[in-house]
């Protein structure tokens, strides 16, 4: 008796296939500036995420694509201009950083005094559309070049200013969110006693509400701090976290590990009286790591972003070379240990036109992919303009569940599966098609052709392929199964082909020759008839 319910054959393989695209390449469904290697004129400074996908970009260039816009836009998820955000003539000098508000609007500071036309020196407030918001203007007299937003609303801000508003704030001031000065916050001085131009450079805050702050400095008040200082939630040295000889150069980036320990990076090669080439990493009390030490050389102008992904990996930015003896231009991963990440690698990186900080700011989407921006024309080759989006393992990879599958060609349908791991945050879509193997389209199998569209939360489809029977003896024959041209941010794993097996299942009579049945020796007489039966078998196994 014969089935004719659908057969699902190969082994549904369950460990994670390598991608074919390295961790690291140019993801090429992001075509900012509409494609066609547009993106922006000049340098993008700053990024920001959104959580709706969208991307905030701040920097020096005037034009996105054949758009203009003035040291600040906001684009798709894809990379193209989004449009419903329209600051008007924008800003009127670079952007150096953006923070996003809960609300949706977006803290913009850097180096303009006025945005839109409007007299807003240093740092402003955007509408969730673009436009200034005009009910908040600190005015301070000076470039401000990091902000932090507390969980109160409030706004701490740093850079090279000494007043708020006419009000003496030297480098460091607490706003109000509607960016009144918050007078009850007042640190002691910040003081440089080796150019007396101190520079505050970069601040993180802690879960605590203290405030770590790094720059070009070398006393808080009369105590000692280079280049690193934690304040107390207001404002006050915090005494307990201690660099001692600190860095012996500038920091320009801080980020924070859920362990409280501290990344600092810039452009020092010495910390605490120890040699650590452009990052290092501090204990909770300020003193240095000594199991973290990467190797890093060629660095011109330093480090200028690190990041702490969610398993504890690290992204390091800016103008480098090498990390562990191993070509790195610019931005590398290294492991919580320090050692260098040789799984994410992206190839030959920005260009290497000039001896400047090539990647400025790096952002780290939730499906792992990481959008890179600063003063680079093409990434690994692919000219990209100043912004570019590099794949993440922890992506999307789409591929076939098993390299084989085989059916019965009386078994009606053949159903092939196609599995999804890594991240399933997003919606991705990958063509498949069949082809001829030594099956015939038609006569064999109905071809197929079309598109997997895997939803949030999907990691499986199946492609049916129905198999078309016949009486004809043929032996057993195969279609080929290919999967290609992935979107959305996915890659194709290993596994982007596959052979279904047709099993003949017609037997042969060649091969299985029918047997007669023997009879006795008969005599008949002239003009008359003998009668005998034959038998045969095999003459059909079914």
């Amino acid at each position: 008796m014969k089935s004719n319910w659908p057969v699902i054959l190969g082994s549904l393989l369950l460990f994670i296939s390598p991608a074919e695209a390295q961790w690291g390449g140019i993801d090429s469904t992001f075509t900012p500036g509409g494609g066609n290697s547009a993106g922006f004129d000049l340098d993008v400074t700053c990024l920001a995420l959104q959580s709706d996908g969208k991307i905030v970009v701040g920097g020096a260039f005037i034009q996105d694509g054949h758009t203009s816009r003035n040291h600040i836009a906001r684009l798709n998820a894809n990379g193209t201009l989004d449009t419903s955000f329209d600051p008007g003539t924008g800003a009127n000098d670079m952007v150096e950083g953006l923070a996003l508000q809960p609300d949706g609007r977006v803290l913009i500071f850097g180096r303009f005094t006025a945005v839109n036309g409007i007299t807003n020196p240093y740092v402003a407030r955007l509408n969730a559309n673009g436009s200034l918001d005009a009910t908040f203007n600190p005015i301070p007299n000076g470039l401000v070049a990091a902000a932090a937003l507390q969980p109160d609303g409030k706004i701490l801000v740093i850079g090279a200013f000494s007043t708020v508003n006419g009000a003496p704030h030297d480098r460091i001031a607490r706003l109000d969110a509607d960016g009144a000065l918050d007078e009850g916050f007042n640190p002691a001085a910040i003081v440089d006693n080796l150019t007396f131009k101190p520079y505050l450079q970069a601040i993180a805050l802690q879960a605590d509400g203290r405030i770590v702050i790094g720059g070009q400095f070398t006393h808080v008040g009369a105590v000692s701090r280079n280049r690193i200082v934690r304040l107390n939630a207001d404002g006050s040295l915090d005494a307990t976290f201690d660099p001692g000889q600190g860095p012996d150069k500038a920091i320009t980036t801080v980020a924070l590990q859920p362990d409280g320990k501290i990344l600092v990076g810039g452009s020092f090669t010495n910390v605490a009286n120890a040699t650590r080439y452009y990052v290092a990493r501090l204990n909770s009390d300020g003193s240095l790591d000594t199991t973290f030490n990467p190797n890093i050389a060629l660095a011109y102008g330093g480090l200028l972003t690190v990041q702490v992904e969610a398993d504890g990996k690290i992204f390091v930015a800016g103008d480098f070379a090498a990390i562990d003896g191993s070509s790195r231009n610019d931005i590398a991963r290294l492991n919580p240990n320090g050692s260098l990440d040789t799984a994410f690698d992206p190839g030959t990186g920005p260009d290497t036109s000039s001896e400047v900080p090539r990647i400025r700011a790096l952002a780290v989407q939730p499906d792992g992919h990481i959008v890179v921006g600063g003063a680079f024309a093409t990434f690994n080759g692919v000219k990209l303009n100043y912004i570019a989006r590099l794949l993440g393992d922890q992506g999307a990879t789409v591929e076939f569940a098993s390299a084989s599958y085989s059916v019965d060609e009386n078994g009606g349908t053949a159903i092939v599966a196609v599995r999804r791991t890594g991240s399933t945050t997003g919606t991705v879509s990958v063509n498949y098609a069949t082809s001829d193997g030594t099956a015939r389209a038609g006569t064999d199998y109905v071809g197929q052709a079309g598109w997997l569209v895997f939803g949030p939360g999907d990691t499986g489809k199946l492609i049916s392929v129905p198999i078309l029977p016949d009486s004809l003896v043929e032996g057993n024959e195969t279609v080929n199964l290919t999967l290609g041209n992935p979107i959305g941010g996915e890659i194709l794993g290993n596994q982007k082909t596959a052979t279904l097996t047709i099993i003949d299942n017609t037997n042969s009579v060649a091969n299985n020759p029918p047997t007669l049945a023997a009879i006795a020796n008969q005599t008949v007489t002239e003009e008359n008839l003998l009668t005998f039966a034959v038998g045969a078998t095999d003459l059909d196994a079914d």
